[in-house]
């Protein structure tokens, strides 16, 4: 039961605590679900889990929070929205897929800045959407704009580029811009692992976090 103050109804530092325990325990059920291919332990679980933190995302529930408090609570919201997400664009549920991502994009934005790495992420994982749904001309620009932000936060010779320029040089690919493709896969060849084919990385950004 919530605990009652003066102010109005809400949950003690205790019971906080509690909930955002049971929100990270209903995740991992949800991740390890996932691992395994059960989709719809997975979902119901993501489910769970997102209803916990949406709750505590809400406009009113923010407001008894400190700063700190916020991006947490939102970082949390992200975190599901995503899961979701990547649940349903793993299933083929791409129209799903594709309003969870945009939802989870703006949070980010609104959290953390368009300047972040978790904005690049969220671009990177619409984009690998919208080659799925061979949407190329939609892709594209998402590709590029993820590029040059983790550029500009990474570096242009991170290996953490690597997946990001593997999947734009495909996208180039279907669009029959060979040359810009082939530049792509140049430097993912030279970024990756050596053990590692980079034209054998699709984008694994968009699985459960």
């Amino acid at each position: 039961m919530l605990a009652l103050q003066a102010e109005g109804i809400c949950m003690t530092e205790q019971q906080t605590e509690d909930h955002i325990a049971e929100w990270q325990r209903i995740v991992q059920e949800g991740n390890d679900a996932y691992a395994r291919r059960r989709y719809t332990e997975a979902e119901l679980a993501f489910i769970a889990a997102l209803r916990i933190v949406e709750k505590a995302g809400s406009s009113e529930e923010l407001s008894k929070l400190s700063e700190e408090e916020q991006v947490a609570a939102k970082t949390r919201l992200a975190k599901s929205l995503n899961n979701m997400a990547a649940l349903y664009h793993t299933q083929g549920k791409y129209n799903m897929a594709e309003d969870l991502y945009k939802r989870c994009l703006e949070l980010k934005k609104e959290t953390h800045g368009d300047e972040h790495l978790e904005v690049a992420i969220s671009l990177h994982n619409l984009a690998v959407l919208h080659s799925a749904k061979r949407r190329f001309a939609d892709a594209e620009p998402l590709y590029k704009t993820a590029l040059e932000l983790k550029e500009r936060l990474l570096g242009v010779d991170h290996p953490e580029l690597v997946t990001l320029l593997t999947n734009y040089a495909l996208c180039l690919k279907r669009m029959d811009r060979a040359e810009e493709a082939k530049n792509m896969e140049a430097r993912a060849e030279k970024l990756a692992p050596k053990k590692s084919d980079p034209l054998k990385i699709i984008a694994v950004q968009y699985s459960a976090e």
